[in-house]
């Protein structure tokens, strides 16, 4: 087997880190689920790149930096997220131009902010593909490497909670209104 040392690597590196690399994850997030998920990613860009780890090579450093950039990249795309669902509710036009209508988009807005956010990292990422980036259950499974069933697993499970919180903090039957 020639995948055999690096595997052995792999797993001993593993072993050895998942438990900093989650500590750490979880400094920068404040968020279990998060950190979970940022863990789970670092070590599959450092399988990605397995073969350029030496075998004496203190690995740490690199974990670290791959967490660093993977909670970047996380709050990167919030941001746009955020940025993007201010733009649209700034571009919808106003019925009547009330204050009151004005206020429940941007009350509408932050809550779908807030709650995107709280989502596990890989439903969060599914939900963004999919409704900020147009991508199809295909593709989105293609650059998460999941399956198109798991994304719409995901995606499934991301709009039922939108609908479900959205409606109780609203008051109102979100699905009747569609």
């Amino acid at each position: 087997m020639s995948d055999s040392p690096p595997k052995a690597l792999f797993e001993k590196i593993f072993e050895e880190n998942n438990a900093k690399v989650y500590r750490f994850a979880f400094k920068l997030t404040n968020d279990a689920s998060r950190a979970q998920e940022i863990t789970q990613l670092c070590f599959v860009r450092l399988w990605e790149n397995i073969n350029e780890v030496k075998k004496d090579q203190d690995i740490f450093p690199l974990l670290f930096v791959y967490v660093k950039h993977l909670v970047i990249d996380e709050s990167r795309k919030l941001y746009r997220e955020r940025k993007a669902l201010s733009q649209a509710a700034q571009d919808q036009p106003h019925s009547t131009g009330s204050g009151e209508n004005v206020f429940l988009q941007k009350e509408f807005s932050s809550q779908l902010v807030k709650l995107v956010e709280r989502m596990p990292e890989q439903r969060r990422h599914v939900y963004t593909l999919s409704r900020d980036h147009g991508y199809s259950h295909k593709q989105i499974g293609e650059e998460l490497s999941i399956s198109p069933a798991t994304v719409k697993n995901h995606l499934t499970a991301a709009l039922q909670y939108i609908r479900k919180e959205l409606s109780h903090h609203f008051y109102v039957d979100i699905e009747r209104r569609k």
